[in-house]
């Protein structure tokens, strides 16, 4: 199950060494088989049936669409892949050469697309996404460029370097069984969700804290639970912007709920037989709904419920 996981099977090679080379990069770069990976304001070409488009360099240069060399992400085989962030003049061409297609948010098209590409998608999403974060540099201010085929930041001042940024976020199943050996798992709500949407918890991990620290805290802080015996479950890149989402199961060894109402907009207990009632993120009937079919919350949630 933890293999089919959405995003975790980029099986692009990085191919690092490359980066260190701006020569061979611009060989690969006008490559005629080089393939490109088009986004627009942190969205990727789609098909309107949520098909990558993929374009080869020499489709690009024999319709007018050439770019400035793009972010190296690395090989499928001898292909090399690149990414370009479009201006809205290029986004239009982009549109316009390829008229079934647009620029659509990944998290809505994600689930429809294979998981090898839509890792790959997202690891440009994220990678050009920091990029556009870190136009100056945070030391002198002075304007950054891009360097290692785009996989750093160098200030043109004072020559300070910065590099992709993950944000570690836990994400936690939290289970009880009672003295009667009923188990039930603690979901939640954000204020920010539709009515009915349920999750398991999750928060960012702060600085000078380990993950299993991090789970106790988040989980007390929002509803007032103690768990103990965090154990690791799985990983998910969630470039939306720059997460990884770290997924656990830890034990609940309270259950009254005290909520952080700017947190969470409510929290209960549910069993097996009622989780497996719910309805799905998308449903537009009302009633408790489960997360999102790519999301590790629901993997964790399947895998309780297993």
């Amino acid at each position: 199950m933890i293999s089919s996981l959405q995003y975790t099977q980029m099986n692009l090679n990085r191919a690092d060494e490359l980066r260190r080379s701006p020569d061979l990069l611009a060989e690969h770069w006008n490559d005629p088989n080089c393939r490109v990976v088009a986004l627009y304001e942190n969205k990727n070409l789609l098909s309107k049936s949520f098909v990558p488009v993929l374009a080869t360099q020499s489709e690009l240069s024999a319709n007018g669409m050439e770019h400035g060399i793009g972010s190296f992400l690395g090989f499928e085989g001898d292909t090399p892949y690149f990414a370009v962030c479009c201006s809205r003049d290029e986004a239009n061409k982009w549109c316009k050469h390829y008229p079934d297609s647009d620029f659509i948010d990944l998290r809505a098209a994600g689930p429809a697309i294979g998981n090898d590409k839509a890792s790959m998608l997202a690891y440009a999403r994220g990678l050009t996404y920091w990029q556009s974060k870190n136009a100056y540099c945070a030391r002198c201010g002075g304007t950054n460029e891009l360097v290692a085929g785009g996989h750093t930041m160098k200030c043109t001042q004072c020559s300070g370097e910065c590099f992709p940024r993950t944000d570690p976020a836990v994400i936690m199943m939290v289970e009880h069984t009672d003295d009667l050996g009923n188990k039930k798992c603690l979901l939640g709500r954000s204020p920010a969700w539709p009515e009915g949407c349920l999750s398991t918890l999750a928060g960012f991990v702060e600085t000078g804290e380990s993950l299993e620290n991090a789970i106790i805290r988040e989980v007390l802080e929002e509803t007032g639970v103690n768990v103990v015996n965090p154990r690791y479950i799985a990983s998910q890149p969630w470039p939306f912007p720059q997460s990884m989402m770290l997924g656990f199961i830890a034990t609940a060894v309270t259950t009254d709920i005290v909520l952080d109402d700017k947190e969470l907009a409510e929290a209960h207990w549910f069993s097996a037989d009622e989780v497996r009632k719910f309805g799905e993120w998308t449903d537009q009937t009302d009633g408790p709904k489960l997360p999102r079919v790519d999301s590790i919350a629901r993997l964790l949630i399947n895998q309780w419920l297993g």
